[in-house]
C-alpha cells in the first residue's frame, strides 16, 4: 500500500509491515520493519489505506481479524484496539476501505 511518499507491505511470515520511503527517482529506502503486538497465528494478507492516509488497516486471515495502525510519516502504530475480532464464520481474505 502506497501514499505517494511511503510504501508500506506486508510480510505475512514474520508478521511485520516493512515500511519505506518513495525517493523522486521512484526507487525505494527501506526505513524498517513494524511487528504486530500480538503475530501468532494472524496471517496478515491484505493492506489498504485510509481515505484520508492517516490509518492502515490489514485483514489477518489467520485469525479472523483486522489490524489498525496509525500512519505518521513513515511510522506506525498500532492502535491499543488491534486486532479487531470479525463476526463469527467471516473468512476474510482481502479488505476494501472506503
Amino acid at each position: 500500500m502506497d501514499n505517494g511518499r511511503f510504501l508500506f507491505t506486508v510480510n505475512t511470515a514474520v508478521p511485520s509491515i516493512s515500511r519505506y520511503s518513495i525517493e523522486a527517482d521512484g526507487s525505494l529506502v527501506l526505513l524498517g520493519s513494524t511487528p504486530f503486538k500480538t503475530p501468532a497465528g494472524l496471517g496478515p494478507q491484505d493492506a489498504r489505506l485510509g481515505p484520508q492516509g492517516d490509518k492502515l488497516w490489514v485483514v489477518d486471515t489467520g485469525a479472523s481479524k483486522v489490524s489498525a495502525f496509525v500512519v505518521s510519516g513513515g511510522n506506525l502504530t498500532e492502535l491499543p484496539s488491534s486486532p479487531t475480532s470479525l463476526p463469527a464464520g467471516a473468512t476474510p481474505f482481502g479488505i476494501v476501505v472506503d
